[in-house]
């Protein structure tokens, strides 16, 4: 990065640094007692240009949630919706049985702070993955649902379940029965 980049570039690369360092944080030691002065540390950036990007904590870990969700699990479009969703499915059961993943879930359910903060995040999440079955509507492949987003949620939510409450496996048939499920809404 060079002095003459402009400001608002250098900006990015700083928020970069900062969200990926609070990742590597949380990956290391969960999310229960992560410290800025850590993030700081990781980052290579003065816990003062955390603060003045993120004043609470719980913002600087929505932002890496959301900004490690944008990279973690990107929307595919491998032009028909059933493969469309089944490749929502596999990535979902990746992130979510990952260290990280677990981290983040166990995180959101003990501390009421970052609890609160989960109905945004979904929100997002949900609605970007929607776009799935509105491209397939487009292809005609279906006709429009009440509710793309519900519909993501009930493919996504025992995935999830699993992950989360049962600790079971998450086998590729399970997967393709959830696609059939979300599927046989449509």
């Amino acid at each position: 990065m060079t002095s003459n980049e402009p400001a608002h570039r250098r900006g990015k690369a700083v928020d970069d640094q900062i969200l990926a360092a609070v990742i590597d944080v949380i990956s290391a030691s969960g999310t229960a007692n992560i410290k800025v002065e850590e993030v700081a540390r990781v980052a290579g950036v003065n816990k003062t240009t955390i603060y003045r990007r993120f004043p609470k904590r719980d913002d600087l870990v929505l932002a890496a949630f959301l900004a490690q969700a944008d990279t973690t699990i990107p929307i595919p479009d491998e032009g028909y919706l059933r493969a469309d969703l089944l490749a929502v499915a596999h990535m979902v059961r990746d992130v979510v049985t990952s260290p990280l993943g677990q981290a983040l879930l166990s995180a959101t359910a003990a501390t009421p702070e970052l609890a609160a903060l989960r109905p945004q995040f979904w929100d997002l999440r949900l609605g970007a993955a929607a776009v799935v079955i509105e491209r397939a509507v487009e292809r005609g492949e279906c006709s429009a649902p009440a509710d793309a987003q519900l519909l993501i949620e009930l493919l996504v939510a025992p995935i999830h379940f699993r992950a989360s409450q049962i600790g079971s496996d998450i086998t590729d048939d399970f997967l393709e029965q959830q696609v059939e499920r979300a599927l046989s809404d449509l």
